[in-house]
């Protein structure tokens, strides 16, 4: 079976909580404020409207996405879907959701995990920024 895969490089910051209860967000910003709670990857090296044009054409249909975080030897895994109103036009922060709720932000929707359900192991280890890889994969 073929995929697309896209693969993001970016790192933690000492603000990083991970804390929201419906969103995860990576952000090619530098810096963090402590009230950006969706926040888990700053320093990106991709955005939404970065991503290629193979995963964003295959995410604009309903198909499941999985999406893994890996720091260092440890890996968290979940999954969203992608819809026809993926927009993918921001340049900045890319937004995975529970809800439904689709913005130019937004890289997939109806996921089964926010920031809140990050392994904190992880999570520690981004307060300390470390350097992370997220791996996107859509299955054709």
């Amino acid at each position: 079976m073929d995929a697309v895969i896209e693969t993001v490089h970016g790192r933690g910051h000492k603000n990083i909580r991970a804390t929201h209860p419906t969103t995860l967000a990576i952000t090619r910003d530098v810096e963090v404020r402590r009230t950006g709670d969706c926040f888990l990857i700053v320093s990106a090296d991709k955005s939404p409207r970065t991503l290629s044009e193979d995963f964003k054409n295959a995410a604009r249909k309903p198909v499941k996405i999985s999406v893994k975080i890996i720091v260092g030897d440890l890996v968290d895994e979940f999954y969203c879907y992608g819809d026809p109103t993926l927009t993918f036009k921001d340049d900045r922060t890319m937004v995975f959701r529970k809800s439904s709720y689709v913005c130019d932000k937004t890289v997939g929707i109806k996921s089964n995990k926010s920031a809140i359900d990050i392994d904190r192991n992880i999570v520690e280890r981004l307060r300390s920024s470390c350097e992370a890889v997220v791996e996107l994969s859509i299955n054709l």
